[in-house]
């Protein structure tokens, strides 16, 4: 997940990642209400090569569907539009915010709400290129967005390091005006002050100068890191043509592959005889290693997925080495020790001691069931007579994880697709959501603008009354949609987006990457691809059911980044009731739900492999800590590059096999692209949250529809509806009564009394 909050409200570090944010224009335009097909007949009408003013229109279009406004029309967007409409855009707000910094009066209509409108228009513009670059990616539309890059970083320097904004904050908070700031305001005000404290607006000199070459050169750096895994993956490919190499490869890849061969030129492919292009993705790779039985093709799969980001053309190892040193740099610059410090300083954790505390808690409880675990799937490759039983590599932990899988459990994880169709599992989330929070989700029934024809667009009710609405984009695109899946916000409740006297409706997007389905059937879902979406539509929920009307505080906005994955970890835990699960499930062809011993199994199977996953999540959570506390640092004689001490950890933490030369950090887009720099953990501390605050609903019985109601009423009320109006602490003290402990979750992964092996 990604989500963006106001640039003085974070440090400007976290603001550099890009995220999409909804926004409005400066001048608060009432969203178009005409045809769409009209509207596309105006672009299609632009010049080849349009001024500034005509290209920022096209960025800036909106159209309403119902009473939902300001939605981006997206096909209409184009690189050709992005250079002239982008530097139209920035020199309009620049010139405002010259003139709020010398005439702004230090009061909350005086600074805060244009400023806020300004970060809105700057946010939006910049989000939906931004966005398009994620999900339609060209080598066009990235150029475009390059030559705009520098001055956007720039303007949100010049945001950020504001002497005239800083002062006149400050004195909107010493005066006799802050005692009568609703507590959303007083929130805004504090985190905007100190965000740019951290940002360095009290540098001077060399130091701001210094600072502001960073912040650009980390910009550049994080833009070609993911731009570098974008660009290999639309090129790289493994090139099957022995049928033999296939067995066991599910035949909708091997049907993708024939078709990516086909695209690439071949002839007379055929998804049963080949040949067959596997592009070198997520999707692939997972499918591959689990079910391949040729052990060469899962080992060439392993090699080619795990050395992304290494080839010459494409390697980052140089790129995120100068990222974590210029993070040291720039954190020692604004007064922390390390980029650790930093970081943290705006997250839910107290400081980094509490987050190793945690990993030590976690790993201690996961260790023994890890070795465990690792011990029976090589007894099973040695009752099955495998060659490999004597030397694991790492190409069969999953091959044989998924025999164990299916040994234990007695179900096949790729037939259970048959069970999951995407409509289905929709209607299925739908009525849960309608059952716990009380609304409705409907396809809208308006066309709304899509980026592409797969996505759809929802309209959510309470009431019958339209409170929100959100986009899904869910399958797979090679070469044009990067890899995993996320939830960004579109639009923002906002007083100051209202068109008629109450705050703006919220709208969400969230991205998936699914198998595409066959042409004559609907997309057919893993279990793991069920659990992302749930995980997702978490997210978009707390964006879309937020009671906070200034947009500085609400959904997501200035909720810490360790707490945010609360609300998406928590949804998770619905798959595991019965009742529910069950009325996920209809077979593609005859619609009969799953038997009751199948739904058992699945339920039983929930921790299968829990330790080797908690181990695995601690190897990436430590060495992000362990990268931004000791790489990069001038004060200290720690010589170990990133890989060293990535292998290190490795080395002390996983137990499953591993190459020696292999790292994670080359195509680690969390933390050099995506915003979890010395964040990581809060994959971890916020599970340790969902699971918690599921217990609540434990407590009254899952079966006790009006008490689970109740619950749901408050979880909504607090977690999902304050946003970031108040500190994540104090936001699940009022839902839950108290803090969160690891021991909810230690206890449902069943490993709070976990043997030794």
């Amino acid at each position: 997940m990604k989500r963006l909050s106001s640039i003085t409200a974070r440090c400007l570090l976290s603001f550099l990642v890009f995220l999409f944010a909804g926004c409005t224009p400066a001048n608060n335009e009432t969203a178009v209400n005409d045809e769409l097909e009209s509207k596309e007949k105006v672009m299609t009408d632009d010049t080849e090569k349009p001024d500034g003013a005509a290209a920022l229109k096209v960025l800036e279009r909106t159209v309403s569907i119902g009473p939902i406004g300001l939605l981006p029309v997206w096909q209409g967007i184009e690189a050709k539009h992005v250079e002239p409409g982008v530097r139209t855009m920035l020199a309009e707000v620049e010139a405002s915010f010259a003139k709020l910094e010398a005439e702004h009066s230090p009061t909350w209509t005086g600074l805060m709400e244009p400023l806020e409108r300004l970060e809105w228009r700057l946010d939006r513009v910049i989000g939906i290129v931004s966005h398009l670059r994620s999900v339609k990616y060209s080598d066009d539309l990235q150029a475009a967005f390059d030559a705009v890059r520098p001055a956007y970083v720039e303007l949100a320097n010049r945001f950020s390091q504001s002497r005239a904004i800083y002062e006149g904050m400050r004195a909107i908070r010493e005066s006799d005006q802050w005692d009568h700031l609703n507590p959303p305001r007083q929130r805004i005000l504090t985190e905007s002050i100190v965000g740019m404290e951290r940002a360095g607006v009290h540098l001077e000199g060399a130091a701001k100068t210094r600072y502001q070459e960073i912040t650009q050169k980390l910009s550049q750096l994080s833009n070609d890191f993911s731009s570098n895994l974008v660009k290999e993956e639309k090129q790289n490919r493994i090139r099957v043509t022995d049928v033999d190499r296939i067995a066991g490869v599910p035949l909708p890849l091997l049907t993708l592959a024939a078709q990516k061969a086909e695209e690439d030129g071949m002839q007379d492919t055929s998804a049963t005889s080949g040949p067959w292009h596997f592009v070198v993705n997520g999707v692939n790779y997972t499918a591959v290693l689990q079910r391949a039985t040729d052990r060469s093709l899962r080992e060439e799969f392993y090699r080619a997925f795990r050395a992304r980001g290494t080839t010459p053309e494409f390697d980052n190892r140089e790129i995120l080495t100068e990222i974590i040193q210029l993070r040291q740099e720039q954190a020692a610059l604004v007064g922390f020790a390390t980029f650790a410090d930093l970081s943290l300083a705006a997250k839910m954790a107290p400081d980094t001691a509490a987050v190793w505390e945690l990993f030590g808690k976690l790993e201690t409880a996961a260790r023994p069931a890890a070795e465990r675990e690792y011990s029976d799937l090589v007894d099973l490759m040695r009752a099955e007579g495998a060659v490999e039983a004597e030397n694991p590599q790492p190409w069969d932990t999953a091959f044989w994880m998924e025999k164990l899988r299916s040994k234990n459990y007695d179900y096949d994880s790729e037939a259970l697709r048959e069970y999951f169709q995407m409509p289905r599992v929709l209607d299925g989330l739908f009525a849960l959501t309608k059952k716990l929070y009380g609304v409705e989700i409907r396809r809208s029934q308006e066309t709304a603008p899509v980026w592409d024809d797969s996505v759809e667009f929802f309209e959510v009710r309470r009431d019958d009354e339209v409170i929100a609405g959100f986009y899904m984009d869910p399958y797979a695109r090679a070469g044009e949609k990067r890899g995993g899946a996320w939830m960004n916000t579109v639009v923002d409740r906002s007083l100051l987006l209202a068109e008629a006297g109450s705050s703006s409706l919220p709208v969400a997007l969230f991205v998936m990457n699914v198998r595409p389905p066959a042409s004559d059937g609907p997309a057919l879902m893993s279990l793991g691809e069920v659990r992302t979406l749930f995980h997702e539509f978490g997210h978009a929920t707390q964006h879309m059911f937020t009671n906070i009307e200034e947009g500085g505080a609400s959904g997501m906005n200035l909720v810490e980044w360790d707490a945010v994955e609360l609300a998406s970890q928590f949804n998770e835990y619905w798959m595991d009731y019965k009742p529910f699960l069950r009325n996920l499930t209809s077979h593609f062809e005859t619609g009969e739900p799953l038997d009751e011993d199948t739904l058992d199994r699945i339920i039983a199977s929930r921790n299968f492999m829990i330790g080797t996953a908690t181990l695995s999540q601690l190897w990436l959570g430590k060495t992000d800590m362990a990268l931004h506390q000791r790489y990069g640092r001038h004060d200290t004689e720690d010589e170990a590059t990133p890989f060293e001490i990535e292998r290190e950890i490795a080395l002390m933490t996983i137990v499953t096999p591993m190459l020696p030369d292999e790292s994670r950090l080359p195509a680690f887009r969390h933390l050099f692209s995506g915003g979890y720099a010395a964040g990581y953990y809060s994959y971890k501390w916020a599970e340790v949250l969902a699971a918690d605050a599921f217990g609540a609903f434990r407590e009254v019985g899952l079966d006790n529809e009006v008490a689970v109601r109740n619950v749901a009423e408050r979880f909504r009320d607090t977690v999902l509806g304050l946003g970031g109006s108040l500190p994540a602490r104090d936001v699940y003290r009022q839902f839950r009564g108290r803090d969160a402990t690891p021991e909810a979750l230690l206890e449902d992964q069943g490993l709070l009394l976990a043997p030794s092996h």
